[in-house]
């Protein structure tokens, strides 16, 4: 007699990707399943399969047959009430399996990693567009640090501080940390154990454009003063109304030693394998995030995985793209006056 798993179900979410339910035999284990992903996708004719836990002797296989992002994604409008805007869920682009990519941004810190042209700005700018009716009412404030001088320099004009030279960038860093020491007396004060965006008490957001700049391999100067401020941000500043968004595209220990006080890590396109373990976690590559694959074309500019909280498993996501005339809707919506965003950088 020969026993083998059985198909509980099988659900199909779009013509590329598929979920197909498995209940393990007895003694088999969801590891076993991970470790045979690339057989089992060869089987399957498949060009990707990753494997969720999804009870106790039951897995599902997320079978991916083709590319299921070929349309770039539109950013939805800027809202024109602070009212209408939840920053517990901000959209950010779609899944694999064809629903609405949202994530939390208050409380929040975020790491976007991914090789050069892998569209890691496309996450920073869907955050800053949420943002923009908040920035304008006060209720935002941002301090963005932008090494390259690129890109991000369209924020220079709603920017609560704004830095590009190392001296400027470690002054920032700093500042934020200092704002936050004072946020922590102001909630004392106030005996209140959680913070509430306010005008009084604002979401500080840092945006960090090239974190790799900053605290890996920039200048020795630059390095240390945001060395010895950003672990404290990143270990306390979630519950004091800050929240970091972090770009880099070397995602090492020696580069970035506190990537794992990012509580949401997105993996773009990667130069190597070692990278997606890096970012999202240990074998998230071998239950199916395979980023290292993800072709270097600018058809697959914002491809990427992220780890779903619950499960633990990876899943592909896409970040919608802002060209330079969403760029300047979102700096217009902020309320500021924008003379000129020749320099606006694209996503």
């Amino acid at each position: 007699m020969v026993n083998v798993p059985r198909i509980i179900r099988v659900r199909s979410h779009s013509p590329s990707t598929e979920t197909v339910y498995v209940r393990l035999l007895l003694g088999q284990t969801p590891k076993q399943w991970e470790e045979a992903a690339d057989a089992l996708a060869v089987a399957l004719k498949a060009e990707r399969v990753g494997v969720e836990r999804v009870r106790p002797q039951v897995i599902a296989l997320i079978v991916q047959r083709s590319e299921p992002f070929t349309q770039v994604i539109v950013p939805p409008d800027i809202p024109a009430d602070s009212d209408a805007v939840d920053l517990s869920r901000v959209f950010l682009g779609e899944t694999e399996h064809g629903d609405d990519w949202f994530a939390p941004l208050v409380g929040q810190h975020w790491m976007v990693s991914g090789a050069t042209g892998s569209g890691k700005n496309s996450v920073t700018w869907m955050a800053l567009r949420a943002c923009a009716p908040l920035i304008r009412d006060g209720l935002v404030r941002l301090h963005v640090v932008n090494p390259k001088g690129t890109e991000l320099n369209a924020l220079r004009p709603v920017s609560h501080r704004y830095a590009e030279s190392d001296g400027d960038i470690v002054e920032v860093i700093q500042g934020f940390w200092t704002t936050m020491q004072e946020r922590k007396q102001v909630l004392a004060e106030q005996g209140r154990r959680t913070f509430r965006m306010s005008r009084e008490t604002p979401l500080d957001v840092l945006v960090i454009d090239e974190l790799g700049a900053v605290t890996g391999y920039g200048d020795r100067s630059l390095t240390r003063g945001a060395q010895a401020a950003l672990p404290l941000i990143l270990s306390q500043a979630r519950a004091l109304g800050g929240s970091v968004i972090g770009a880099l595209q070397e995602p090492t220990k020696d580069v970035i030693p506190q990537r794992d006080l990012f509580s949401l890590r997105v993996c773009l396109r990667a130069t190597t394998a070692g990278h997606v373990d890096m970012v999202l976690g240990d074998d998230m590559r071998r239950r199916g995030a395979l980023a290292d694959e993800i072709p270097n074309v600018p058809e697959s500019a914002g491809i990427g995985f992220v780890v779903k909280q619950r499960s633990r498993t990876p899943m592909r996501v896409r970040a919608a793209y802002c060209d330079d005339t969403d760029i300047a809707e979102l700096v217009r919506v902020a309320g500021w006056p924008v003379s000129e965003l020749a320099h606006a950088g694209k996503a």
